[in-house]
């Protein structure tokens, strides 16, 4: 008997899918990093390390 195997079509489908996916996670990132940026100097933590690192 033959296997069951999925269709071409429905491959397609799923592999546009996730490059959609990965498109949207990619922008998402970026603007986590431009937020980041932005608040830097308001970063405490990063501050009171920087002070903490200089003795």
């Amino acid at each position: 008997m033959l296997k069951h195997t999925k269709k071409r079509s429905t491959i397609k489908r799923k592999h546009q899918r996730m490059k959609q996916h990965a498109e949207e996670n990619k922008a998402k990132a970026l603007d986590s990093k431009q937020l980041a940026k932005e608040y830097e100097p308001y970063n405490i933590r990063k501050r009171a390390f920087e002070t903490f690192g200089e003795d």
